[in-house]
């Protein structure tokens, strides 16, 4: 999910394609791919378990390319960088990597990207996302209902990482429509033009240089190790990529969170009667609800994964959704189960390439889910507004009406 998009903008960012063979070209997208899953998440899981059990390594001729579905040999994939590349490992239209490179330059930028994104840093946000999130709440409270998605779930992170990077309050609609845009190009559905918003944050860089400010933006800026600072196309792939990681994935996880609530409302009530649960839920949601995940590699060179050979040049993807359901490190994998541990699923991805706002992403999640069991005794869908889905991103809740009942005590911590 928090994989960018391949940019277009003259002296900012190179046209991925100009560098792609015409094999890479002709590569599949990202949607066809995904397209052979079921939308029913059942289903899904025993076509998964069948592949681990009957094909662990697929090949595809026709896209020159090998799926991996067993848990072990995704990680692997995901792990072994000087096997699979992650450089130009992407066909044409499909999102790039912001940010994301082979080593040895994977390291320097992680490395000047954390002196600005530490963990610290994330987790002095705890008190304001809690006034942020208590503040949104005590708007609907007195109504009784809500539009989850409208209301919170987007207000929330949008608001959060406005504030990190020093956006504008007045331009978070702006953010909104460009963050969906974003993640349309990262799920392969079209190639936006995003030459405004690339002519937004350029914009923003060369404010922070006349005027630095306490934010990520001029963190970035003045970030330095060994005498090395990150180029002006790093600092926006990052603003971009924070942008979509600390706000969309967020907006998805919560939209997806209530949702489960609202259709088992004993898992609502156990995190009601023990809100230490919640970070563990967080992972199971990730686990379970992420199910149509992959990511992409290119093999550098002839191997062979799991007694399968793959040539150098041959798309390698990795099916994270499917390693999720691998019984062997997930038992009953098909239950969804907000007690689960260990939990090493890899939604967020492994290794050096985990997802730089997962930290960010996990602790909005938290704080949300805590002030609504602690403000909502009950949670029900709203019988006269069904859900909707966004058309072309059926993972991704549009609108999301539900009715609630105010708890009668704050719930303490």
């Amino acid at each position: 999910m928090h994989k960018s998009v391949i940019y277009k903008q003259e002296n900012i960012i190179r046209k991925d394609s100009e560098n792609m063979s015409m094999d890479m070209q002709n590569a599949p997208s990202k949607r066809a791919i995904v397209s052979e899953l079921s939308a029913s998440l059942e289903e899904r899981i025993v076509w998964y378990h069948h592949m681990q059990e009957t094909q662990p390594v697929r090949y595809r001729p026709e896209h020159n390319m090998c799926e991996v579905f067993r848990y072990g040999d995704v990680r692997q994939v995901l792990l072994d960088h000087a096997t699979f590349s992650i450089d130009k490992s992407l066909p044409e239209g499909f999102p790039g990597a912001l940010g994301v490179s082979d080593p040895p330059q994977h390291q320097q930028l992680r490395s000047l990207v954390s002196k600005a994104f530490t963990p610290r840093r994330i987790q002095e946000l705890e008190p304001r996302l809690t006034q942020i999130a208590d503040e949104l709440l005590a708007v609907v409270i007195a109504k009784g209902r809500m539009n989850v998605v409208t209301e919170f779930t987007y207000q929330l992170p949008m608001r959060v990482i406005s504030e990190m990077l020093g956006l504008p309050p007045e331009d978070q609609e702006r953010h909104r429509q460009w963050s969906y845009q974003l993640l349309a190009q990262t799920l392969g559905i079209y190639n936006p033009d995003n030459s405004e918003l690339l002519r937004y944050f350029s914009d923003l860089v060369n404010e922070r240089k006349r005027d630095p400010r306490d934010d990520l933006i001029s963190g970035f800026l003045t970030a330095e190790e060994n005498g090395a600072h990150l180029r002006r196309e790093e600092i926006i792939n990052m603003c971009l990529e924070l942008m979509l990681a600390g706000n969309v994935t967020t907006t998805m996880l919560l939209g997806i969170a209530v949702y489960h609530f609202c259709q088992h409302p004993e898992i609502y009530q156990a995190l009601r009667d023990d809100p230490s649960l919640i970070p563990v839920a967080i992972e199971e949601m990730l686990r379970y609800h992420f199910s149509a995940m992959n990511v992409w590699r290119t093999a550098r060179h002839d191997t062979v994964l799991a007694g399968h050979e793959i040539k150098a040049g041959q798309y390698v993807v990795g099916w994270v959704g499917d390693a999720n359901f691998d019984e062997t490190y997930f038992p009953h994998s098909e239950q969804f189960d907000i007690r689960r541990s260990p939990n090493p699923h890899l939604t967020f991805g492994h290794g050096i390439h985990v997802c730089l706002g997962y930290p960010l992403a996990r602790l909005e999640t938290r704080i949300a889910l805590e002030r609504m069991v602690a403000h909502f005794s009950e949670l029900r869908m709203d019988p006269e507004k069904p859900v909707q889905f966004i058309p072309e991103m059926p993972e991704v809740i549009q609108s999301l009406d539900i009715l609630f009942t105010r708890a009668d005590a704050q719930i303490s911590y």
